[in-house]
């Protein structure tokens, strides 16, 4: 579950102190950290208006300042290397990104334990990447540890547990176990209509989501309840939810595979949320699920397909709905 990604870069404008061993004064205030926290600020930025290029040697070297001024065990550096696999992942170097990962766990592992809280956002970030890297297995041990944490630190109420368990069924549904896909859906939609968060987007997206799984499955009963709820929680005026909305189309047209992509041996589902207007013209189109690199192929190819208008009432509709595409390396 990616939507969190911008949220989590902002975290990383300072290299905190709360987690870390004590420090002298000179140690605290030394001109490297002062110099690394200015450069962590200025990646911020850039990563937040998609200058990863940029971005990326400037947090090279805010790491390594982080070094010279703590060593290279200091769990100030935690947030340093996800910033960087961060950066790293997002221009397709998952060798440096999972290195940069795989270290901050150990080094939260070893300052903090094993079961601590504090190395979940390292558990999951490397979750995360082994799933878009296709190792689903080792991506779904991870997310579970993560989980496990959570609700053992936060009690299983708490909005952390709920996309912890959203985040695993993502990698169910990818590597399609959908009965564990389904199963985990069900669990954070529980948690978050617990937490009180059952009208928000992000919500709503889990709804989506936990939709292709019963789609995917043939589930019509349920598949149907559920678009209803959608529908009755992004109600707009004048358009009507959807669903998975391949089998409107009159021109599906299929995407490319791009070669960056074939190069790293990406594939998997892509759900694109489109809105049709009334004459059953695509005029908005974004991925909310699948791999990075793939993306923006879906996106092209869903723009350009056309469907079936709807009627409502015996009036013509705008539509938001789901085309889910499916990339297969050959």
């Amino acid at each position: 579950m990616r939507d969190f990604k911008m949220i989590f870069i902002l975290v990383l404008i300072s290299i905190g102190t709360k987690y870390a061993p004590a420090q002298s004064p000179q140690q605290t205030d030394s001109k490297q950290l002062a110099e690394s926290r200015e450069l962590t600020s200025r990646v911020a930025n850039l990563y937040r208006e998609h200058k990863y290029d940029e971005a990326l040697p400037l947090a090279k070297r805010a790491l390594e300042l982080g070094e010279e001024a703590v060593g290279h065990k200091d769990p100030r550096l935690i947030v340093l290397l996800i910033n960087l696999g961060d950066l790293s992942e997002a221009t397709v170097d998952f060798d440096r990104a999972k290195m940069c990962f795989e270290r901050a766990v150990n080094i939260g592992e070893t300052s903090f334990g094993q079961d601590d809280p504090r190395i979940t956002r390292a558990l999951d970030e490397l979750g995360y990447l082994m799933s878009i890297t296709g190792d689903y297995g080792k991506a779904a041990d991870l997310l579970s540890r993560s989980l496990a944490i959570k609700e053992k630190s936060f009690g299983p109420l708490n909005v952390e547990v709920a996309r912890a368990a959203y985040s695993l069924a993502d990698v169910y549904r990818r590597s399609r176990e959908l009965a564990k896909a389904e199963s985990f859906y069900e669990k954070a939609i529980s948690l978050f209509e617990q937490s009180g968060r059952k009208a928000d987007d992000e919500f709503v997206e889990l709804l989506r989501r936990y939709l292709i799984v019963l789609t995917t499955e043939n589930k019509k009963t349920e598949a149907a309840l559920l678009q209803s709820k959608i529908a009755s929680l992004s109600a707009e005026p004048g358009v009507v939810e959807g669903g998975v909305v391949n089998g409107w189309a009159v021109k599906l047209v299929q995407p490319s595979y791009p070669a960056i992509a074939l190069s790293v041996h990406a594939s998997g589902e892509v759900a694109v949320q489109v809105l049709i207007d009334e004459n059953g013209k695509v005029i908005s189109a974004r991925a909310i699920t699948g791999h990075p690199l793939l993306q923006a192929a879906a996106i092209e190819a869903a723009k350009a397909s056309r469907f079936t208008p709807t009627l409502k009432s015996g009036a013509a509709v705008k539509v938001r709905g789901m085309i889910i595409y499916n990339f297969v390396l050959r």
